[in-house]
């Protein structure tokens, strides 16, 4: 992952060091007299070995408030301010040395890449969100307490496009979805048809300018598996069916070796499936849909052909729990 840390305003926020940079700054902190022990923070951690009903479930709370200030913003936003529930304590009674910067700036870059990829799965609609590329600006002050924390974050965000190419095709897919219900009795059905319509609509293009989001996949009508899937987990949100996307690798006779992939686990009476829309296509039958791993498709169980993983990207993401499938599906025939 490549990421910009624009560490630009480390700076303690007292009025009194205002135009006084030669002073010394550890005089000007209140109480600098003060001899109580330095406590270091100490983060909340959040370690879950079963997937529950959203990545952003597994986040700390730091990462948590990131997390939810990210998926309200407004298409093309570029740059927005967070507060940290846990707000971090850098050093008491004096400037805080670069090392303990660049261990805050550390902390910050892990909250806000695990903050990013688990919106970049949870929510479809920050297609135009660059979850990889991000920079930050903090900065410090002391306080009664005589401790200097962070008392700023604002993230710079990376669009997917121009802002007005962003609005043309947020306006477009909202065109594109408006009046869309899925048809069928039950929630089942309306899998099967939201599946049905996607593979009736949209073509596997490797090239295509969108093609892994639901811009691609809603709009242009072409894209890859991460489109499919995207588009996918969209239509059954609308339609108030809980579906996720789920990261991993696909093998095949042509990929025996396995490629990156996508695919999507719905939610039915509690029970997890899985649904791989990009296959059902692509195959032109729908021997992936609503199925458990124990599944034979097309001569091999779904669980041997889809293996899911983080594909972790390099950077600090932590270990997502992931969706358990059923081991039987549905009960749906191709």
């Amino acid at each position: 992952m490549r990421i910009s840390k624009r560490l630009l305003s480390l700076l303690l926020s007292l009025a009194l060091l205002l135009g006084l940079a030669s002073c010394d700054l550890f005089s000007l902190l209140p109480n600098a007299d003060d001899d109580t022990p330095f406590t270091p923070t100490v983060y909340t951690q959040v370690v879950k070995e079963n997937f529950e009903h959203t990545y952003g479930d597994q986040l700390s709370p730091n990462e948590r408030a990131i997390y939810d200030a990210v998926k309200v913003l407004p298409p093309a936003t570029e740059s927005l301010n967070v507060t940290l529930p846990e707000v971090p304590a850098v050093c008491k009674g004096r400037k805080p040395t670069d090392a303990e910067m660049d261990a805050l700036g550390k902390d910050i870059t892990t909250f806000i890449a695990n903050a990013f990829y688990a919106a970049w799965l949870d929510f479809p609609t920050l297609f135009w969100l660059d979850h990889t590329q991000y920079s930050y600006d903090i900065s410090v002050s002391g306080g009664d307490d005589n401790v200097v924390r962070l008392s700023k974050l604002e993230l710079h965000l990376t669009l997917t496009a121009t802002p007005e190419e962003i609005h043309e095709q947020n306006e477009a897919l909202s065109r594109a979805t408006a009046g869309f219900i899925p048809l069928g009795k039950t929630p089942a059905d309306k899998v099967a048809y939201i599946n049905n319509y996607l593979c009736s609509r949209i073509k596997y293009d490797l090239e295509a300018e969108n093609r892994g989001s639901i811009v691609g996949a809603l709009v242009d009508g072409k894209c890859v598996c991460e489109g499919y899937a995207r588009a996918f987990d969209y239509l059954c949100e609308k339609a108030g069916i809980d579906a996720i996307c789920i990261p991993g690798y696909g093998y095949t006779d042509d990929t025996p070796d396995g490629e990156g992939h996508m695919w999507n686990a719905v939610r039915l009476d509690g029970v997890l499936y899985a649904v791989d829309t990009t296959w059902n296509d692509t195959t032109k039958k729908n021997s992936y849909l609503l199925v458990g791993t124990d599944t034979l498709c097309n001569n091999k169980a779904f669980g041997e052909s889809h293996i899911p993983d983080m594909l972790t990207l390099d950077g600090p993401h932590k270990a997502f729990a992931l969706p358990a499938i059923a081991k039987l599906g549905h009960g749906i025939e191709p």
